[in-house]
């Protein structure tokens, strides 16, 4: 009676073929983060800009329909929403800005109860890349520039 030879092989990946996977892997999950990351950032830019148009709307909104002046300010890294009681402003909301956005103003808009606003602008840059301006002209019309990049 003769012995049958079984063979060892069972059809299985070797070591080194499974280390070349995962390194290629690697390689290509790492490429493609590092090609998406200035998306990501562009995309909390432009709904931090999305976020100042907002708030300058409610600022007329609430001037009209409230009768109180309003304006928007931005300190310590806040936007804040105030409205104007006996000659002071006090914030009504605020919302934080992402640290690595940076805003600057000549003038803070302030909106009045007639329609009529003191007009400014507001300068909204990121770090690296993008910069952009918002305008409200004194008829309370809000416009803002393209996205340029830094």
């Amino acid at each position: 009676m003769e012995q049958m030879r079984i063979s060892s092989y069972c059809g299985g990946l070797t070591l080194y073929e499974v280390m070349i996977s995962i390194t290629a892997v690697g390689i290509i999950s790492d490429l493609i983060t590092v090609s998406l990351l200035p998306l990501l950032d562009r995309s909390e830019f432009v709904k931090t800009a999305d976020q100042f148009k907002d708030t300058l709307r409610q600022a007329k909104w609430l001037a009209l329909t409230k009768r109180k002046s309003h304006r928007i300010n931005s300190d310590s890294g806040f936007l804040m929403l105030q409205n104007k009681n006996a000659g002071n402003y006090k914030t009504v909301s605020q919302e934080k800005i992402p640290e690595e956005i940076s805003v600057s103003a000549n003038r803070w808009p302030s909106l009045s109860a007639f329609g009529i606003t003191s007009g400014g602008s507001i300068v909204i840059e990121n770090e690296d890349y993008y910069s952009t301006k918002i305008f409200v002209i004194p008829m309370g019309r809000i416009r803002q520039t393209a996205f340029e990049r830094n």
